[in-house]
């Protein structure tokens, strides 16, 4: 029994200096600074303060909002199982 609690002693120790050191490396705290932010503008927006990234300004704010790929994928999916697919064209000759 004396040998399980040496043993457990060892790994908590091991267990300590791993935490330790993991914690005093810049990648970590960047990486959880990453995380951070994005969580942030998710709840809250973008900050006001933060510079616009690249092609930001000009960028086509209605772009992304109307439509795309899967919008129109799952209209559809949802208008086949009301029973009402979409009438397609014939193809011209």
């Amino acid at each position: 029994m004396a040998w399980a609690r040496i043993f457990w002693a060892a790994f908590m120790k091991v267990e300590d200096l791993i935490v330790a050191q993991i914690l005093r490396s810049p990648g970590f705290h960047r990486g959880v600074g990453r995380i951070h932010k994005s969580v942030e503008e998710l709840r809250y927006g973008r900050s006001v303060h933060e510079p616009l990234k690249q092609g930001e300004a000009t960028a086509d704010p209605t772009r992304g909002q109307g439509g795309g790929f899967l919008k129109h994928f799952v209209d559809e999916l949802k208008n086949q199982a009301r029973g009402t697919p979409t009438d397609v064209a014939p193809p011209k000759k």
